[in-house]
C-alpha cells in the first residue's frame, strides 16, 4: 500500500512539470493582459463601467463592437473569427468582459493611449507535419498518403527523395493537396496527384517537372456554357469571405478577373463580362466589402463596372460605355447647396443634378467616380446642430448737470414772467416785475425804471440722472450660418429744390421731397460648433442713434457705435463681448470780465454751466447648442 502511494506521488511529480509547461504560455499571456488592462483602467475610468449584454448566437466581433458602443470605450477589433457566441452578462465591468473573452476565445490585446485593440493571440509555433511520401529508387516508384498537406511541402520532399526538379508557381505554395497511391511509377503518380487536386503537370526533355493550375480564361467558352463547373482559383488563406460578406484577400499577384470570379461565386452574385479584364494586380486587405475591393483593384485601369437590377456588369469603361446612375438622398442636410461643396477633382467626370422633390442628388458617370462622390457626400451628410443665442444689450447713461448764474439784458420785444421755482430755479422776469422790485427797494436812492424790453434771468439748477435701456433678443441659426437681427427707426427731412424757367423773365418754381434717414441696431452672429462642443462666435455689432437737429427741416444727425469680434466659449456659457464707453464733460462760464472770476460774486455778474454725461454699452451673449 505504501509503495502504491509513493508510486502515485512520483507519477504526479513527473507529470506536473509537463502540465505546467503546457499551461505556462496561456498564463503568461493572460497575466500580461491583466496588467495592460489595469494600466488602461488607471488611464481611462470608462473601462470600469458596467454594461448589460445579451446575445443569441452573435458573432464574436459583433459582440465586442456592441460592448464598445454600450460602454462608450474606444475599441478596435482586428481579424477576429466570427465565432457564434451566446451570452447573458449583467452589471459586468468592461475590463472583466475583455479578460473573460480573451481567455475563452484565445485573444490578445494592445493598448495605445485610451484605445484598446483586440486581435487573435499568436499561436504557438508548431513544426509542419512531414508528408507521408516514399520513393523507391530501384524501380522509380512513388507512394504517398496525403491529407490536406501543403503543396510546397509535398514537392520539397519528393524532390529530396527522387532527386528530380519540380517547379511550382508561388501562388500555389499554400494550396492543400490530398491523394493516395501505392508503388506507382513516378510519372503516373505525379499525373494522378495533379488531376486529383485540379492541377496540371508536365515534364520537359531535361526531366524537369512543372505543376500549375490551368487558366480558366483560356476556357471561356466552357465556363460560359457551364459556370457552375468552374473551380476556385484561390485557397481560403488567399481569398476568404465571411458570413457577413466581408472580404479578406492576401494575394501577392494574380489575374484580376479571376479574383472577381471567385468573389462572385462565394458571394453568390450574378455577373456579366462585356469584355475580358486583362489586368494583373496584387492585393492585401482585411475585412472590406465587395465594391470597395473592386474600386481598389480597377483603380487607374481602363476597366469599370456597374450594377443593373442586381447584376454586376464588367468591361472597358470607354468602349463598352459603362455608365452608372444613382439617386443619393440627403438624410440630414438640405440638398440646396450640397452640389457646391463637392471638390472639383471628384466631380470632373460625374454629372450632378439636384432633385429637390426628394431632397436628393442624381449622380451619373463611371461607377468608380460615382462611388467616390457618393462616399464623400455620405461623409458630410451628418446632423447639423442648431445654436440658440441669448443676447443681453445694456445701454446705461449717467448724466450730471449744474447751472447757476444771473443774466440780464434787452430783448427784441417785451417778455412775460415765467419759469420754475421747485425742481430747480429757472426764472425769467419781465420789465414790469423788475420795476416793481425797484420801487420796493427804493428809499433815499432813486433806482429808476427799466425799459419794456428789459429782462432778467435767474438760474440755479442741478440735475443727476441714470437711464438704463435693456434689450434681450434671441437668435437661432444652424451651425456655420449667419443670424441677423435688425431693429431701429426712421426719420424724414424735407429737401427743397428751386428751379428757374426762362431767360429774360425767369419764373421760379419750388418743389420738394421727403427723404429718410435710418438709425438701426444691428447684430450679426455666425456660430461654429467644434467637436469638443466649444462654440466659436463671429460677431458684428453696430448701433446708430439720431442726434439733435440744428434746424427744423434739416437732416437729422447720426452717431454710430460698432465693433467686430471673434470669441470661443463653452456651451451655455455667457461672455461679455465688449463695452463701448462714451464720456462727455462740458465746463463753460460767461460774465463780466474780472467780476465773473470772483467766487460767489461771479453768480451775480455771470453764468456758469457744468455738464457731465457717461454712457456705457455692454453686450452679453449666451449660446446654447440644440441637438
Amino acid at each position: 500500500m505504501i509503495r502504491l502511494i509513493y508510486l502515485s506521488l512520483l507519477s504526479l511529480w513527473l507529470l506536473f512539470p509537463l502540465r505546467a509547461a503546457a499551461q505556462q504560455p496561456d498564463s503568461v499571456r493572460l497575466s500580461g493582459i491583466e496588467s495592460r488592462l489595469a494600466m488602461l483602467v488607471g488611464r481611462d475610468s470608462t473601462f470600469c463601467r458596467e454594461v448589460d449584454i445579451t446575445s443569441g448566437r452573435l458573432s464574436l466581433s459583433e459582440l465586442l463592437r456592441n460592448i464598445a458602443r454600450a460602454s462608450g470605450v474606444n475599441l478596435s477589433v482586428r481579424s477576429v473569427d466570427n465565432i457564434p457566441v451566446s451570452c447573458n452578462f449583467r452589471r459586468a465591468r468592461v475590463d472583466d468582459l475583455v479578460l473573460f473573452l480573451c481567455r475563452e476565445y484565445r485573444l490578445d490585446i494592445a493598448v495605445a493611449g485610451n484605445i484598446l485593440s483586440i486581435f487573435p493571440a499568436a499561436a504557438a509555433p508548431s513544426p509542419s507535419p512531414d508528408p507521408d511520401i516514399v520513393y523507391q529508387a530501384s524501380d522509380s516508384t512513388l507512394s504517398y498518403d496525403l491529407r490536406g498537406d501543403r503543396l510546397i511541402d509535398v514537392v520539397k520532399k519528393i524532390v529530396r527523395l527522387s532527386d528530380r526538379n519540380i517547379i511550382v508557381p508561388e501562388p500555389l505554395y499554400d494550396s492543400k493537396v490530398s491523394g493516395y497511391v501505392r508503388r506507382m511509377p513516378f510519372s503516373e503518380a505525379m499525373g494522378t496527384l495533379a488531376a486529383v487536386n485540379g492541377l496540371q503537370s508536365a515534364c520537359d526533355a531535361d526531366d524537369v517537372w512543372t505543376v500549375w493550375r490551368e487558366d480558366p480564361s483560356s476556357q471561356e467558352g466552357r465556363r460560359s456554357a457551364a459556370p457552375y463547373l468552374r473551380q476556385r482559383q484561390f485557397t481560403p488563406d488567399e481569398l476568404h469571405v465571411d458570413s457577413l460578406g466581408r472580404i479578406t484577400a492576401h494575394i501577392s499577384r494574380s489575374d484580376v478577373q479571376e479574383v472577381i470570379l471567385d468573389l462572385c461565386d462565394e458571394l453568390k452574385l450574378d455577373y456579366h463580362f462585356l469584355s475580358p479584364i486583362n489586368l494583373t494586380a496584387g492585393i492585401w486587405v482585411d475585412d472590406t466589402d465587395f465594391e470597395t475591393l473592386l474600386s481598389v483593384l480597377l483603380k487607374g485601369s481602363p476597366y469599370s463596372y456597374y450594377t443593373e437590377r442586381g447584376i454586376w456588369i464588367f468591361g472597358a469603361a470607354a468602349t463598352d460605355r459603362l455608365t452608372s446612375t444613382c439617386v443619393l438622398p440627403m438624410v440630414y442636410r438640405a440638398v440646396d447647396h450640397v452640389e457646391q461643396i463637392i471638390p472639383e477633382a471628384l466631380r470632373q467626370n460625374v454629372a450632378v443634378k439636384t432633385f429637390a422633390d426628394l431632397n436628393a442628388l442624381i449622380l451619373s458617370g463611371d461607377r468608380r467616380d460615382v462611388a467616390r462622390v457618393e462616399s464623400f457626400l455620405r461623409s458630410v451628410d451628418k446632423p447639423v446642430p442648431m445654436v440658440t443665442m441669448e443676447i443681453l444689450i445694456a445701454d446705461i447713461t449717467k448724466s450730471r448737470i449744474h447751472e447757476i448764474g444771473l443774466e440780464a439784458g434787452i430783448g427784441e420785444s417785451a417778455v412775460r414772467t415765467s419759469g420754475t421755482l421747485l425742481g430747480g430755479v429757472d426764472m425769467t422776469f419781465s420789465a414790469s416785475a423788475v420795476n416793481k422790485l425797484l420801487q420796493r427797494v427804493s428809499g433815499t436812492v432813486n433806482l429808476g425804471r427799466v425799459t419794456p424790453e428789459f429782462y432778467l434771468s435767474l438760474q440755479a439748477l442741478e440735475e443727476d440722472g441714470t437711464i438704463r435701456l435693456l434689450s434681450t433678443p434671441k437668435l437661432s441659426t444652424l451651425n456655420g450660418h449667419e443670424a441677423v437681427l435688425t431693429s431701429g427707426e426712421t426719420q424724414y427731412y424735407k429737401e427743397v429744390q428751386n428751379n428757374y424757367y426762362g431767360t429774360q423773365n425767369p419764373i421760379s418754381s419750388e418743389s420738394y421731397q421727403w427723404k429718410s434717414v435710418d438709425a438701426n441696431l444691428s447684430v450679426k452672429v455666425t456660430p461654429y460648433v467644434s467637436e469638443d462642443r466649444h462654440i466659436t462666435l463671429d460677431i458684428e455689432f453696430e448701433q446708430t442713434e439720431f442726434t439733435d437737429r440744428k434746424i427744423g427741416d434739416a437732416p437729422p444727425g447720426t452717431a454710430t457705435r460698432s465693433f467686430r469680434s471673434i470669441v470661443k466659449v463653452q456651451n451655455e456659457e455667457m461672455v461679455l463681448l465688449g463695452g463701448l464707453d462714451r464720456n462727455t464733460l462740458e465746463n463753460s462760464s460767461r460774465g463780466v470780465p474780472l467780476l465773473a472770476r470772483i467766487p460767489v460774486i461771479k453768480w451775480f455778474f455771470g453764468k456758469e454751466k457744468r455738464n457731465k454725461v457717461e454712457r456705457t454699452l455692454n453686450i452679453f451673449i449666451k449660446p446654447t447648442v440644440i441637438e
